[in-house]
């Protein structure tokens, strides 16, 4: 029960991903997809979290219908739930940019550009979002990080499969900023802050007193150096400091 879980247990946030417009997803109905939507919004309220539905969003034709019905049909509002993977396509795109402009958020892959296909990089959305005038504090980008990626033929046929990675995270992080279509300061809330402001995590996005000290140390080259995590430091020098049980020893 996601309603139950979001009241009881402490690390649950929201629900997803929920697969639509996808031929491997479990179909679900519009019916099926509101009444998940209205746990997450009052587990979210009864627990004090963002109580957010997470949908993966596959590159059928019915892209993002169900969401639209979602928040003109029902009283949930358009921040209870957000599109992911919305970079597969122009045209997903272009419905992701129109569901910002009815008050939404969406998340765009880092990975997909990686892939053969139509897909648009991280840096083609933001710079097709700035030409449209669009708040960038509604986007974000996350790295899909060790989900598969399989690659299909025109038939539909699974002709490959590879794994995501965070790197991308990085390197669009620094392309970003040193191609200068976005300042240092206004990259950063793509990949930190505005996900930290959705979700309501109130640790995370931003320096300050009682907050968690996590920290990437770039020089002026945007070479990265030192992670610092909850204020140990994790990474120095391509050297990983933090090990668990499960942490390859060398």
């Amino acid at each position: 029960n996601i309603r139950r879980d979001l009241i009881l247990i402490d690390k649950v946030i929201g629900a997803g991903e929920v697969a639509i417009s996808d031929h491997r997803s479990s179909q679900p109905t519009f019916e099926e997809l509101a009444r998940l939507a209205a746990d997450c919004r009052v587990g979210g309220m009864l627990s004090g979290k963002a109580g957010i539905l997470h949908c993966h969003v596959g590159d059928g034709p019915a892209r993002l219908d169900l969401l639209f019905r979602l928040i003109r049909e029902t009283e949930i509002p358009p921040t209870q739930v957000i599109p992911t993977h919305v970079n597969r396509n122009k045209s997903l795109l272009e419905e992701s940019f129109q569901f910002i402009k009815e008050g939404g958020y969406i998340d765009v892959t880092a990975t997909l550009q990686l892939e053969e296909g139509s897909h648009l990089s991280v840096s083609q959305v933001i710079r097709s979002a700035q030409e449209n005038n669009l708040p960038l504090e509604r986007i974000m980008i996350s790295s899909d990080s060790n989900g598969s990626l399989p690659v299909f033929d025109k038939k539909g046929e699974l002709i490959g499969l590879t794994i995501a990675t965070q790197q991308t995270l990085l390197d669009n992080f620094k392309y970003l900023v040193k191609k200068e279509i976005l300042s240092l300061e206004k990259a950063i809330k793509l990949f930190s802050t505005n996900a930290a402001h959705y979700y309501r995590l109130t640790n995370k996005g931003r320096l300050s007193p009682g907050k968690d000290a996590d920290l990437l140390i770039f020089d002026q080259h945007l070479q990265l150096h030192q992670v610092i995590s909850r204020g140990q430091l994790a990474l120095n020098e391509g050297e990983p400091l933090l090990k668990n049980t499960f942490s390859r020893s060398r």
